[in-house]
């Protein structure tokens, strides 16, 4: 029996189509499909901002959205999102040269921030690791972010690749490893970095089993997906 992990957590969402609602007859998957899209064309201002935690959220989006298309709602979503939203002061930890940014040991709240993001042109690459204590000491989270995207005004594509670690906690008592992995197809983006055509496909992988893949083929107009496993 493929393995599920139980959603305990409410999902960081932006507006999918910058309207005050969800679209109509779109369901929550679809949803959060052209949420992941929107925040990751987005990523651009942690480029712009690597010492600023409100420009890391766009990662706890990303893995957030992504984590409801793939259906995994996993268990440490929460503690990372609420890790990244500490209003500590990153300057000391955080090195720039040239195009290359480098987190050292930064320590935000109960957790530490590690690796590079990179960029040339239109080119982001990012290999980036986040640890994550639990309260009172016990239990840990670790999420690995990689690879790397293309992304300009109009174009979005590339990879995105969170691997998970919980351990020490009592649900998990051999640990759990899983990973989200996300590929952006040829998608096209409006002035408000909306999907307009293109695919995103999902896979989730848990203890390296498949638990299934899904793809939102967006377009023509902003709003628009269609869903297929």
């Amino acid at each position: 029996m493929k393995e599920r992990l139980s959603i305990t957590t409410a999902l960081l969402l932006v507006c999918y189509g910058c309207a005050d609602q969800e679209p109509s007859g779109v369901s929550s998957a679809a949803a959060s499909a052209g949420n992941a899209v929107v925040s990751t064309a987005r990523l651009d201002t942690l480029i712009e901002n690597p010492s600023d935690p409100d420009a890391l959220i766009a990662m706890t989006r990303i893995y957030s959205e992504l984590s409801a298309v793939a259906n995994a709602g996993q268990d440490g979503a929460g503690v990372f999102i609420e890790f990244l939203r500490q209003k500590a002061s990153l300057e000391e930890c955080v090195a720039e040269e040239g195009s290359l940014i480098t987190y050292d040991n930064c320590s935000v709240s109960n957790g530490t921030i590690d690796g590079t993001l990179s960029s040339s042109g239109d080119d982001i690459d990012f290999d980036l690791s986040i640890g994550v204590i639990g309260s009172g000491g016990t239990g840990s989270l670790t999420v690995h972010m990689h690879r790397g995207i293309t992304l300009s005004e109009a174009l979005l594509t590339g990879s995105i690749t969170y691997d998970t670690t919980i351990e020490g906690v009592a649900r998990y008592p051999d640990g759990l490893l899983f990973t989200i992995h996300a590929d952006y197809v040829d998608i096209t983006l409006d002035d408000v970095q909306c999907p307009l055509s293109g695919t995103l496909r999902v896979e989730q992988v848990i203890r390296e089993e498949s638990t299934g893949a899904l793809e939102a083929v967006f377009g023509p107009s902003c709003g628009d997906v269609r869903l297929s496993e």
